[in-house]
């Protein structure tokens, strides 16, 4: 919408709508998910699932079902995540293959089963990745790897990490 394709000044910095929006939307499924997660009686079904699964289905839990939902849930915010980002990065035919390490890279950092784990490591990552190819050119896209390296010494399982 052109509403989106304008420009918000914010303390003397302009920033494109539509980068704002994204990360808005951004936040706001976050929030979603780590409350569904962590405050829900199906989050603490997933939860049970993933810690032990015969325990869980021993509880009378149906394992199978919570692994389905939660897969159909990835795969909708997948998708949903690609369709806001076209405008922004465009489509390419090795578009996965692109971006597919810097998510592991992300998951890595930020440990297993942690959505805000993933979040934190997604946004040193990323301002760390944008300042060294500013300000140290010569050092190109490899200042990401340093940083996963120096944060996974310092702390092995992730940042967020529960196991």
């Amino acid at each position: 919408p052109a509403y989106l394709r304008r420009s918000i000044e914010f303390m003397g910095v302009n920033f494109a709508a539509y980068r704002a929006f994204l990360i808005g939307i951004a936040l706001v499924i976050t929030v979603i998910l780590i409350l569904a997660l962590e405050y829900t009686r199906f989050g603490a079904q997933v939860r049970a699932a993933v810690d032990n699964q015969r325990m869980a289905r021993g509880l009378g839990i149906d394992v199978d079902r919570a692994f389905m939902i939660t897969f159909a849930l990835g795969g909708g915010l997948a998708g949903l995540g690609g369709a806001l980002a076209i405008e922004v990065i465009g489509l390419d035919h090795a578009f996965a293959f692109t971006y597919l390490v810097y998510v592991l890279i992300v998951v890595a950092v930020g440990g297993l089963g942690s959505i805000g784990g993933s979040l934190a490591a997604a946004l040193v990552l990323g301002v760390s990745d944008m300042a060294g190819k500013y300000y140290f050119p010569w050092l190109g896209a490899f200042l990401i790897y340093l940083v996963m390296v120096a944060l996974l010494m310092w702390r092995p399982a992730g940042l967020f990490g529960k196991r």
